[in-house]
């Protein structure tokens, strides 16, 4: 903050004597002339603000160690861990066996390489760790020690304050491939609503890698909620394509969020099947200003407005 300083300038005037009248006028004395007097000293300036030191820079192979010896310290000796492309910490906990982290730990790889294949293109710069759970219950049990609370999905979940994938891998490796999506999105397209990016990152529950740098999503247990909407009138107006163009994530996450999950992710499905998915997400993810809710990015790459594309989805979603 800067301090204006004003310098006052007092004149001290000698005040003349008059005698007291006696008869006849005396002179009065001669008084002396005016004064100034000294400016008053101005106040120092503050002093200048000292900056604060620049924190440290960021040291990925630190932030690595850390997160081996934290979980560790959490989960007990029979903890195991393994790197994956070099930002990804996987952690075995007890009753996760070697072989069991082996094949967690190919298909991160795998996967990872197929989707910085002509997919995304921004990778997390900071080192993320996945917490593996052999069952419900140790993975519940953590979430209750160390999370606050029981675990808002019964699969997995992605913390991004902490930088932290939790899952439960007892039903499939399929969650891992799922919440791996979820740090990359946030790096690749920060401000994507979240049905873009649960559509995607449900697509790859079910992956298919058939070759290096290739993945796609199959069908999967979404589907029947899906169909069920379509076939209910209450629902039908919520299963359709175009309703998620503008969605808020409030919407999504409302009492009807299973099937936007089943919406978004058999959508992501159909547009990758006909070649569109990537070609919209990355025009968007580069148009996001320009184009907030994608509709008019979605028109440009499949020649059809978000209404008009949900006849040939619908046929499509009914036909799986």
């Amino acid at each position: 903050m800067r301090a204006t300083h004003g310098l006052a300038l007092a004149l001290v005037l000698g005040c003349s004597q008059v005698a007291p009248r006696t008869g006849h006028m005396e002179r009065p004395p001669s008084s002396p002339p005016p004064s100034a007097a000294p400016p008053p000293t101005a106040a120092p300036p503050p002093p200048a603000a000292t900056a604060s030191p620049a924190p440290p820079p960021y040291d990925l192979a630190a932030d690595r160690e850390r997160i081996r010896v934290q979980a560790q310290a959490e989960l007990g000796d029979g903890t195991q861990t393994a790197l994956a492309q070099g930002v990804f910490v996987l952690v075995a906990a007890p009753g996760w066996n070697k072989t069991a982290l082996a094949a967690s730990t190919d298909l991160t790889t795998r996967a990872i390489d197929a989707y910085y294949s002509g997919r995304f293109d921004k990778r997390p710069e900071r080192a993320i760790g996945v917490y593996l759970f052999a069952d419900a219950a140790s993975y519940q049990a953590y979430c209750k020690a160390r999370l606050g609370g029981e675990c808002d999905s019964p699969f997995g979940m992605y913390h991004p304050d902490i930088k932290r994938i939790v899952m439960n891998a007892g039903p499939g490796l399929g969650t891992l491939t799922h919440e791996l999506v979820h740090p990359i999105v946030e790096a690749d397209f920060p401000r994507a609503p979240i049905w873009l990016n649960e559509g995607i990152a449900s697509l790859f529950e079910a992956p298919v890698l058939p070759a290096k740098g290739e993945i796609h999503g199959i069908k999967n247990w979404r589907l029947p909620r899906l169909l069920e909407g379509m076939r209910a009138p209450a629902e039908q107006r919520e299963a359709r394509l175009d309703v998620l163009f503008g969605m808020s994530d409030d919407k999504f996450r409302d009492a009807e969020e299973k099937l936007h999950y089943a919406t978004a992710r058999y959508v992501c499905q159909w547009l990758d099947q006909e070649g569109w998915l990537w070609p919209f997400y990355r025009d968007w993810r580069d148009h996001f200003a320009d184009d907030p809710t994608g509709e008019k990015t979605f028109a440009q790459v499949t020649k059809m407005t978000p209404a008009q594309a949900n006849a040939p989805w619908t046929r499509w979603a009914r036909a799986l």
